[in-house]
């Protein structure tokens, strides 16, 4: 049986005084290890990379976010995704937005490159999938970076770009209050 990271949105008194009952739960990776785990007023992340990589020198990462008290749809997060990366990067390209829902709530997916990135000048490949809950918008991001590359050439596998894929349609959102969304 594979196993779950759950990503457990406590909100506290924000929530009238009750426990949240959302969950996001996301397949773990085996050999895979967390280097973060931040959790404050504005909501969580969490950042996984490969056993034998640091979090200075890493080609592979998982990146889950809890984002409280933020109204975003879907649609506009995987959109602001690009402007905000096209900003930071020489060459950005996307692929389009792939939305549709999940366990009853908003989803939806997009690929974004970065030929090089200003700041280390390094080159990404991302595959963003939002959810848009009803504690919180949920976002897991699955990256590689590496050498810079031309923006209209993938820098990964197709076969890797497949397991991405497989791993995002794999997480959950449930529900410890709703009967037809159980929690593993």
């Amino acid at each position: 049986m594979r196993g779950f990271w759950v990503v457990a949105v406590m909100m506290g008194l924000s929530c009238g005084g009750a426990v949240a009952a959302e969950r996001l739960q996301v397949p773990e990776l085996p050999g895979w290890k967390m280097v973060a785990n931040v959790t404050d007023r504005a909501g969580e992340t969490t950042e996984m990379i490969p056993q034998s990589e640091t979090s200075e020198h890493w080609t592979r990462r998982v990146t889950v976010q809890a984002f409280r008290a933020v109204s975003m749809s879907a649609a506009a997060f995987l959109e602001q995704v690009v402007q905000k990366t096209s900003e930071v990067c020489d060459g950005t390209t996307a692929g389009p937005s792939s939305l549709g829902k999940v366990s009853g709530a908003e989803a939806g997916t997009r690929t974004v490159a970065c030929g090089r990135y200003k700041g280390d000048g390094k080159g990404s490949f991302t595959l963003h999938y939002v959810i848009r809950g009803r504690e919180a918008l949920y976002v897991v991001s699955r990256v590689w970076r590496g050498e810079p590359f031309n923006t209209t050439t993938m820098p990964i596998a197709y076969s890797e770009l497949a397991e991405w894929t497989d791993y995002v349609n794999a997480i959950e959102l449930c529900d410890t209050s709703d009967p037809n969304r159980v929690c593993r």
